[in-house]
């Protein structure tokens, strides 16, 4: 039996779960013998799970703080097909493969196991009593039609499909004569899929600033006071403690308390009552330092400290999260030390890295902003004494940052429901969605509309979650380049040129200091610039807003007889993918000839107004652009300053050009006549 990837190094041998032929007893039908065999162990020896179990405890496997359990509960009123599931899963989990391939990671099995519950959720479902059903065409049918109803992603089926396969892969192993034939997941998947894979979503605009400056708002205003408030956490723990010892002292001594019971026992609920009775301190008056440096922090009694407490992790963890894109597994192993800083080419990359790495191999490290460096400096110093005191299920992942201790009488633990956290810090200080956000949503998730109609609602708390993190970035970077940015400028101007020069440019200075570039964040960057710039083109071609430019005026000409290739947002996402379309924007205007263009707009704005290549379209926040030129050139030559005749001629083509945009979409102005007092040279 193949177990090493099971366990850490130091496991110890003699608690290692021993090989037993379960395939015999299956077939036997010895269900008593087969129920008690051991499935896992922990390090000291402890069954933490045996095959008759319904919930099998996988920690010493997993060794995360979640997804550790192998769970067979929902099929409890069918003991055949959870026995048979059992049995198929055992076959993984130990690799039993007669193909001698290699053994996949427990997380591997998990995700099996949740992929291939949803074929045994038809089978009970529709009174079959094993996998070998499927094996019948007409309940093959019975099975698509099935998962069609229920709407799994494409992803979703591909996963299920990938399971059956695996599952038949063992046949010769557990014996089950299934009698299925290898299917082809991907294909068999898209076919049936009418719900592509929904993307995470992208948090709208307004609320972007609002929650992302609130974390920033609440981490600088507590950084300068982070050890008073770890020294008044102290204060309080230790005022607990005292009451507590007291307490169990006098109850020792036969001292007679409501809280104990006629038979000896002890009600909780009085018992806790009874220590806050007995703390040596108020809160109030050990708050009281704390509460003068934070006049704005309703500060009044312990809950309110530890409500504090929660939103100042839970907002570190958005700027972390917020401002280098990392999936939340990585964010989730953040250490102290984790932020650092490196020079290159005469730019500072602000940067975070997930965890230690063992000699010679190379750290994987995300580019961030500099609030990260005052979250993570935060936490390290808030979170100090409780880490000595968790228990970390992962040795290798010890002293990560975030943990919390929920309750006094408890001790602290890795946090492990930050969607949960999350929607509370969002309804917490209403960050509710108006109809303009939605709106938003829906045009910024485009290949996510199910998901957006099915999780935002206006007036209700945006729905936030670690992984939205990611994508908005990555979203907001490319935005950037079609001349909008975020509000929140001084955190995000210089990341997105750091970001992009990382993830473009970034491998020189990776391969010189041991580094790995994230390839799936370049790709996702790749994918939602297609996006992007897919919306756009759609928006320029169906909508009644007004352009100018030259093809600015040719699109609205021909807005009532759209081409083909324009005919809809997936038609133009697919061209722009395949490099049939292109679209660069500035401050000035957007260009559809990309690397084509002859570029002199670059230096000269005013060539692109009426671009002899007839590339240019200009929209209304452009023409605002243009709006502000006109008046800033117009200010700067009635200023007296002496300019030349080459200068002159060269203001009022532009001058002339922002009058064309201006006229283009109404906006009120006083052309400009010029008053001939020019110096020769």
């Amino acid at each position: 039996m193949d177990t090493t990837h099971l366990y850490s190094s130091s496991f110890p041998e003699q608690h290692k779960v021993q090989d037993l032929d379960v395939v015999k007893l299956y077939h036997e039908g010895q269900f008593d013998k087969l129920d008690i065999v051991t499935v896992c162990k922990d390090r000291d020896g402890q069954v933490t799970a045996c095959f008759g179990q319904n919930v099998w405890n996988c920690m010493p496997f997993s060794r995360k703080k979640n997804a550790n359990n192998l769970n067979f509960k929902e099929f409890d009123y069918t003991p055949k097909l959870q026995r048979e599931l059992k049995l198929i899963t055992y076959g993984w989990l130990f690799n039993k493969s007669p193909k001698n391939i290699k053994a996949v990671k427990f997380s591997s099995v998990y995700v099996r196991l949740t992929a291939i519950k949803r074929a045994y959720q038809f089978l009970f479902k529709s009174n079959h009593s094993s996998l070998s059903a499927l094996s019948h065409s007409n309940i093959w049918v019975e099975f698509e039609n099935y998962l069609i109803s229920q709407k799994f992603s494409q992803s979703a089926l591909e996963q299920t499909f990938v399971a059956v396969n695996a599952a038949t892969d063992f046949a010769s192993w557990h014996k089950l004569e299934l009698g299925l034939t290898p299917i082809k997941a991907n294909i068999k998947a898209k076919s049936l899929s009418s719900k592509e894979a929904q993307q995470t979503l992208v948090i709208p605009e307004r609320l972007c600033d609002a929650i992302y400056g609130k974390a920033i708002e609440l981490v600088e205003s507590a950084y300068p006071h982070r050890k008073l408030i770890s020294d008044t956490e102290k204060a309080l723990q230790e005022n607990y403690n005292i009451a507590k010892s007291n307490l169990d002292v006098k109850i020792k001594s036969g001292s007679m308390f409501s809280f104990i019971n006629m038979d000896g026992s002890i009600n909780r609920h009085k018992y806790a009552a009874a220590i806050i009775d007995n703390k040596p301190q108020e809160q109030r008056k050990i708050l009281s330092t704390l509460a003068k440096k934070l006049p704005s922090i309703k500060l009044m009694h312990g809950e309110h400290f530890q409500r504090y407490l929660s939103n100042l992790i839970t907002a570190s963890y958005i700027i972390c999260g917020g401002f280098s894109g990392m999936r939340d597994s990585e964010l989730n192993k953040l250490a102290p030390g984790c932020y650092y800083k490196e020079t290159f080419e005469g730019r500072d990359y602000h940067m975070l890295q997930s965890h230690s790495f063992k000699l010679g191999e190379k750290r994987e490290t995300w580019v961030t902003a500099a609030s990260s460096k005052i979250a993570i400096e935060l936490m390290t110093v808030l979170t100090e004494n409780w880490r000595k005191d968790v228990n970390y299920p992962n040795e290798k992942y010890a002293n990560t940052l975030w943990v919390n201790q929920y309750k006094r009488s408890r001790p602290p633990v890795l946090i492990n429901n930050w969607s949960e956290r999350l929607k509370r810090f969002c309804r917490q200080f209403d960050f509710s969605v108006t109809e303009a956000d939605y709106q938003e949503c829906l045009m910024s998730n485009p290949r996510s509309l199910v998901r957006v109609k099915e999780d935002v609602v206006p007036g209700q708390p945006w729905p936030l979650t670690p992984h939205q993190f990611r994508r908005t970035l990555a979203f907001y970077c490319i935005k950037n380049r079609f001349g909008t940015l975020v509000a929140l400028k001084q955190q995000f101007k210089h990341l997105y040129l750091s970001m992009t020069e990382w993830y473009t440019n970034g491998g020189k200075l990776a391969s010189l200091h041991n580094l790995k570039i994230d390839d799936k964040m370049r790709n996702l960057l790749a994918d939602i610039n297609a996006e992007c710039t897919a919306n756009k083109i759609f928006k320029q071609w169906h909508s009644d807003e007004t352009l100018s430019g030259t093809h600015g005026k040719a699109i609205m000409k021909m807005r009532g007889d759209v081409p083909t290739i324009y005919g809809s947002w997936e038609v133009i996402y697919k061209a722009v993918k395949e490099g049939k379309l292109t679209l660069h924007g500035s401050m000035h205007s957007y260009c559809k000839s990309g690397y084509d263009c002859d570029m002199d707009g670059v230096v000269t704005p005013q060539f692109c107004v009426d671009c002899g290549s007839g590339s240019s379209i200009i929209d209304e926040q452009q023409a605002k652009w243009w709006q502000k030129k006109h008046s800033s050139i117009i200010a700067y030559m009635a200023s007296g300053d002496d300019i030349s005749v080459t200068e002159h001629s060269h203001y009022i083509t532009q001058i002339r050009a922002a009058e064309n945009v201006m006229s283009d979409f109404g906006m009120i102005f006083t052309p400009f006549e010029p008053e001939l007092k020019v110096t020769t040279v």
